[in-house]
């Protein structure tokens, strides 16, 4: 078996997929906060930029969770994550005290 096809069997076991998109409260747009994607037990983080943007990679595909960390709160909903990246609009509401994590 030549090193080429070995190394080509060694990555096709390893699936990458990631979401990109933005987060909001109301209409504000959420900079520096830290954003959790979640596929099964690979866990990856990024951190949204001054205009709410993030981009995140993660091993895995399928079902996931992405949650965010804002003011001592974790809220988190289920994305699917394929190969190509798929962008996902987030936004944050507060019920009851509570913040909640929906996609737009």
């Amino acid at each position: 078996m030549s090193i080429p096809v070995l190394t080509n069997l060694l990555f096709a076991t390893w699936s990458f997929g990631g979401i990109y998109g933005d987060l909001r409260l109301g209409d504000k747009y959420l900079a520096e906060v830290k954003v959790t994607l979640t596929c099964g037990a690979a866990t990856a983080e990024a951190t949204t930029d001054a205009k709410g943007s993030f981009r995140v990679t993660v091993q895995g595909e399928g079902k996931c969770r992405v949650g965010v960390s804002y003011e001592g709160q974790t809220p988190s909903v289920e994305v699917v994550v394929f190969e190509k990246p798929a962008r996902y609009r987030l936004v944050l509401e507060q019920i009851e005290g509570k913040y909640v994590l929906k996609r737009v």
